[in-house]
């Protein structure tokens, strides 16, 4: 090696023409898993994607779009004044105010987006212990 080279290169340096290994280009999806659908539908619900489409199809579909913001607050402060005591857990105001006009213009949401996790146990649930 020449000194040049030496002083350029930190520690021994090897020189190959080519990689040693070709790379599969149609392994890498192969080994990924691919998911269940209720996983991704579960994934797009924790997101916030639906709600996200949900609102900006309700926002496009109005002419006046701080009307809009207006009335939905109104509407979801009248729901908490009406009702205190079935607000503020898991049930919010905003959403049910939301999956209402969703459902007038003919799309079907779950009352204030909100559906128990299928998977997790209920509050019922008893665990059997085998001894």
């Amino acid at each position: 090696m020449m000194p040049q080279m030496r002083k350029e290169a930190r520690g021994r340096r090897v020189w190959r023409r080519r990689k040693l290994i070709k790379k599969d280009e149609y392994m890498h999806p192969k080994m990924e898993r691919i998911p269940f659908m209720e996983e991704q539908v579960r994934i797009v619900r924790e997101q916030g994607k639906l709600l996200t489409m949900d609102i900006e199809r309700l926002m496009l579909s109005e002419d006046n779009r701080f009307d809009f913001v207006n009335e939905i607050a109104a509407e979801a402060n009248s729901y908490v004044e009406n009702n205190r005591d079935e607000y503020g857990g898991e049930k919010k105001a905003i959403l049910h105010v939301l999956s209402n006009r969703m459902n007038d213009t003919g799309i079907y949401r779950p009352e204030a987006y909100y559906e128990p996790d299928p998977f997790k146990p209920g509050p019922h649930y008893l665990r059997e212990e085998f001894t």
